[in-house]
């Protein structure tokens, strides 16, 4: 079996209330016994990432395993207010909330000082800023997102990227002289007399409405359909049984043929009523599209009868007809019942119809937090109320909403179309290479050509380490956010009874580092809260939590930024923006190891806007860092990660490349020949990390060459930096950051392998980390639990992850 660290992670929580402010005693032995182990000659060698997961119920003594602060499952979570005694990020000791702090917990904006930011400037809420949501599709009729602060339209085109509700309209038919059309379904249809049609040329085409519903939404518009069925059925039933029982008393015993025949078709009458009720089957209405050109504009109108109880509605010559939303910004809805919005798009000289639905709440949910505006609830804001957004759907509906390469290439495109500033993709899956693929190049052009600010999701894998998802954790040139969770929000979104006196990382939010050793998460936001959803769900607001919150409340927070530079003629680039909240975002967490898991710490917009202004006259550069170990043909990496036990067994020394990084279109003259940087390198544990004094960096970049001993270090997690400081300007911090990690595992040399970690006590949300050399021949291990000082019900969480 290969060799490889297994990372164990505990945390707690309590099911009678959220933070218990008792602390517990948990004498935990893990046992490894002879008779468990075993040569298991089938299991895979190259598996590159096995995660396996245990939980139980632990009641007052016995058991094992799992328990976090809040769930990233479906519903979510928000926060963000003040409270008596608090501090600037949320981290509140005597917290109590009344109505306005709670409203303001709903949709967390303090934790990151963008309330503070637009008290100071109001007219920077977002003004001037475009962003793209990459989502599951935005619903343009949900709550706050129809217009911005200063008044103009909140959303100024909606896009399924994916195809997954387009409409094969290449058939095309002529009006009869009553107006009447055949359509694609086969059902005749009138059209309205008013629309002018110059060619006289009609479209045609059709789809399957489940086709475009959610399936929550499907089944809730099957439940409906059935119910009025069966009654309908019933009614049937009723009527047949009726028509035999009168039949049978005035035909007491009939003797003549012709009347058996009329009882047995009344009797089989009703069999059959009954019989169709068992094998109902509802396929779905059937919705007729007609596309054509008024002269003017493409436009499209549907039939919707199939949806409707009222025969004389959903008829086609009632549709007001649409055409593509960036022209007018114009949406429908299908029908009462479903309640479901949807925009009209067309193709391809009007062969192909676009109908635009959200396969979820969630790309909605997203935009609100990040730009809705409620003018009567301005508590209920998201980050950026001035701030405009593209809809840019790359969850396929066919496919459960999972994202295309196809959608998300169509994404990028448009995003660069509609010249936005900023892209928010909270979507992202496990990746076997980290920085790479043809999607990754795509956003790296976007970035470094564009000049776009790409932000997106951590991942909800933690907390083991090395479990940040592509693109956000793993793609260079994208802004990853983690998650971060303070008492305001514990204890007004979440409904918690005894919040943490100190903000913190959800303990689901992913960790870095990446395989090839970058941190993997830039910066944290608050990853929870109340936010807009679709109408379909027949609600306004819905808790969710996830990065997948956290990453449009930094994107909104970075729109304020970008507003007050374009407002002020600062020059804007991804590059000076990230460098902004890198340096100025406060630290979470005691450790400098707590990095993993929150990157440089809670972002916060107000200071990174005072640093942008300093920075008015610096080069907007990036510096690439790549990394091999000398002496050794090994891939080039992004950060140091020493994780087997043979690795840190003794000093090793490893070449860094430091190449600045101009955009696209950079000035030869102007720009790479004046660079040059007198840099000061730190470390941030000289006794483990070794490094030279200076560096003299010009445009061509400069390699050097860092000495690691992790000889003498203890067993566990240990992290350090090594900071590149602009020696002319050192107030502008770490201009770059070489990232070193080791998780040095304890041996087990006893025989039989047994390793005990007794008497480690917990809080809810405290996580400890042990990792263990796998003795030679394990293919499995079991991990035993012994729990004591418990006066109610708790759950722990055991998580382990091979690499």
């Amino acid at each position: 079996m290969q060799s490889a660290l297994y990372e164990r992670t505990y945390w707690a929580n309590s099911i009678r209330a959220f933070y218990p402010a008792q602390r517990y005693l948990l004498p935990c032995s893990q046992v490894i016994g002879p008779e468990k182990l075993g040569n298991d000659k089938n299991t895979r060698k190259g598996a590159r990432k096995a995660r396996q997961w245990r939980s139980r119920s632990c009641n007052s003594r016995r058991n094992g395993v799992r328990a976090m602060p809040c769930s990233s499952s479906g519903t979510t979570s928000g926060g963000g207010g003040g409270g008596v005694g608090g501090d600037e990020n949320g981290s509140l000791r005597c917290l109590k909330l009344n109505e306005a702090t709670f409203l303001a917990s709903l949709m967390p904006k303090k934790e990151i000082g963008a309330d503070r930011f637009i008290e100071s400037h109001p007219e920077y809420d977002g003004r001037g800023v475009l962003i793209a949501i990459f989502d599951s599709g935005v619903d343009p009729a949900a709550a706050g997102l129809q217009v911005t602060s200063d008044g103009k339209p909140k959303i100024l085109d909606v896009i399924d990227c994916t195809g997954s509700g387009d409409v094969d309209t290449s058939k095309v038919v002529k009006a009869d002289a009553d107006g009447c059309i055949l359509g694609a379904s086969g059902a005749s249809l009138v059209v309205n007399p008013s629309w002018e049609n110059p060619s006289g040329e009609w479209h045609v085409g059709y789809k399957l409405v489940y086709d475009l519903f959610t399936d929550s939404l499907a089944s809730r518009v099957k439940r409906e359909r059935k119910k009025k069925w069966d009654e309908n059925n019933q009614e049937e039933i009723a009527k047949a049984m009726k028509q035999l029982d009168e039949f049978n008393q005035k035909h007491i015993n009939p003797e003549d043929i012709n009347l058996k025949k009329v009882r047995e078709d009344l009797q089989s009458r009703i069999d059959l009523l009954r019989k169709q009720a068992d094998s109902y089957d509802d396929k779905g209405p059937v919705i007729d599209a007609v596309v054509w050109h008024d002269g003017k504009l493409w436009r499209a109108a549907l039939d919707t009868q199939s949806l409707e109880e009222e025969p004389d509605c959903g008829k086609l010559a009632n549709f007001i007809p649409l055409a593509n939303y960036r022209m007018e910004r114009k949406f429908g809805v299908f029908s009462k019942l479903d309640a479901c919005t949807f925009v009209l798009n067309v193709y391809d000289e009007g062969n192909v119809l676009s109908i635009v639905t959200d396969c979820s709440p969630h790309g909605t949910h997203v935009a609100g937090i990040a730009t809705a505006f409620h003018l009567k609830e301005p508590l209920l804001n998201g980050v950026a109320p001035g701030a405009q957004l593209i809809s840019c759907k790359i969850g396929d509906s066919r496919l459960g909403s999972m994202e295309t390469g196809t959608g998300l290439t169509r994404a990028l495109i448009a995003a660069v179309e509609h010249k936005c500033d900023l892209i928010n993709m909270s979507y992202g899956e496990p990746t076997l290479l980290p920085d790479y693929g043809r999607f990754v190049d795509l956003v790296n052009e976007v970035v470094n050509k564009h000049r776009l600010i790409f932000v997106s999701s951590a991942g909800n894998s933690g907390p083991a380490l090395s479990t940040v998802g592509a693109p956000g954790g793993t793609t260079s040139s994208i802004i990853g956010v983690g998650a971060y969770v303070s008492p305001a929000m514990a204890a007004g979104a979440h409904c918690v009874v005894e919040p943490p006196s100190e903000g913190l990382e959800y303990t689901w939010s992913s960790r870095g580092p990446t395989a090839d050793g970058d941190l993997g998460v830039c910066v944290s936001a608050p990853g929870g809260a109340v936010a807009p959803v679709p109408t379909w769900t027949l609600q306004k607001r819905m808790l969710m939590n996830g990065t997948s919150m956290a990453s449009p409340s930094a994107c909104g927070g970075i729109a304020l930024l970008i507003s007050a530079l374009k407002a002020q003629g600062i020059p804007v680039s991804p590059y000076s923006v990230r460098k902004a909240l890198e340096n100025t975002s406060v630290p979470v967490g005691e450790s400098l190891a707590d990095k993993l898991s929150t990157g440089q710490g809670l972002m916060q917009v107000d200071k990174a806007h005072e640093y942008m202004q300093q920075c008015r006259s610096i080069p907007c550069v990036c510096y690439e860092i790549k990394i091999n170990q000398c002496g050794k043909a090994t891939p080039t990496l992004r950060g140091i990660y020493l994780r087997e036990a043979i690795a840190c067994q003794q000093p090793t020394e490893w070449t860094v490349q430091v190449e600045p990084r101009f955009h696209e279109g950079a000035s030869n003259l102007e720009e790479l020949v004046p660079f040059e940087e007198c840099i000061e390198l730190h470390s941030s544990e000289k006794a483990v990390v070794r490094t030279p004094e200076y560096l003299l960096l010009t445009h061509n970049g400069r390699s050097f060459n860092i000495v690691v001993d992790p000889t003498k270090l203890s067993h566990g997690l240990h992290y350090f930096e090594v900071c590149g400081i602009d020696c002319k300007a050192p107030w502008r911090g770490a201009v770059f950051r070489i990232p070193i990690t080791i998780t040095k595992p304890m041996s087990v040399n006893n025989r039989p392998p047994i390793v005990s970690f007794p008497k480690l006590s917990f809080l809810p949300g405290h996580i400890e980390r042990r990792y263990i050399e796998v003795p030679y021949g394990a293919s499995w291990v079991e991990a035993n639990m012994l729990t004591s000082g418990f006066d109610t019900t708790r759950r722990f969480f055991v998580d382990t992850v091979q690499v």
